[in-house]
């Protein structure tokens, strides 16, 4: 599956359990600044108004797992990081819906 095609998936399992007033869903890491790799995961953020229910998280871990690719693909709640990994994903991040 082309990247493309794996954003669109896993935005589509996201927005299944979140909805897009309170959530935002972000392309932060290698592939949002553009110095990605072949072999470089893909770092999908997720940044909403309160942290993501531990229940609807592991549904969307569970189901991430499906997305057909050879690459590590990282879906992270930011309300459980810390201040200083917030700011430098979200510094470098895309919006991606």
């Amino acid at each position: 599956m082309n990247f493309d095609l794996i954003i669109k998936e896993i935005i589509k399992i996201i927005r299944h359990y979140l909805n897009k007033e309170d959530y935002k869903i972000y392309l932060f890491g290698s592939w949002a600044r553009g110095d990605a790799l072949p072999t470089s995961d893909i770092d999908i953020g997720i940044f909403g108004k309160e942290k993501i229910p531990f229940d609807i998280m592991s549904k969307i871990l569970s189901e991430k797992e499906a997305v057909q690719t050879l690459r590590s693909l990282d879906v992270i709640d930011l309300n459980t990081k810390n201040q200083e990994f917030k700011n430098k994903a979200l510094k470098e991040a895309k919006l991606l819906d």
